[in-house]
């Protein structure tokens, strides 16, 4: 679930956001044309099948661990660890521990109509 954005100059703290979220929440921090920015809370057990996202990707983990699956290989992610995936770049990924990511997606120049 993903609630609103917050606003430029807005001060959180990303391990508990706001009093009024529950911590394992998914929460959308910024979206505007040209970027995303998204505190993700993973519960334990949690897979996603492998897919792409046509946009770069920067994964920063906050808190826990998760194991993706990067083309052939695959990275383990703890507290602290960063991870860039460029554009297009299949991935998929397992949740080890209760886990908070900090996910930052990169908008390539839009075609216009």
């Amino acid at each position: 679930m993903s609630y609103g954005h917050v606003k430029s100059g807005d001060r959180i703290n990303l391990q508990t956001l706001r009093e009024e979220l529950e911590v394992d929440t998914t929460y959308a921090l910024v979206k505007t044309d040209k970027m995303e920015v998204i505190r993700m809370a993973l519960h334990k057990g949690k897979v996603v099948d492998r897919h792409t996202v046509d946009s770069e990707i920067s994964v920063l983990c906050l808190d826990g661990e998760i194991l993706f699956h990067i083309d052939s290989t695959a990275e383990t992610l703890t507290k602290d660890d960063w991870l860039y995936l460029k554009e297009g770049q299949p991935f998929s990924y397992s949740v080890k521990e209760d886990t908070i990511l900090l996910v930052t997606i990169v908008f390539g120049e839009r075609e216009s109509n």
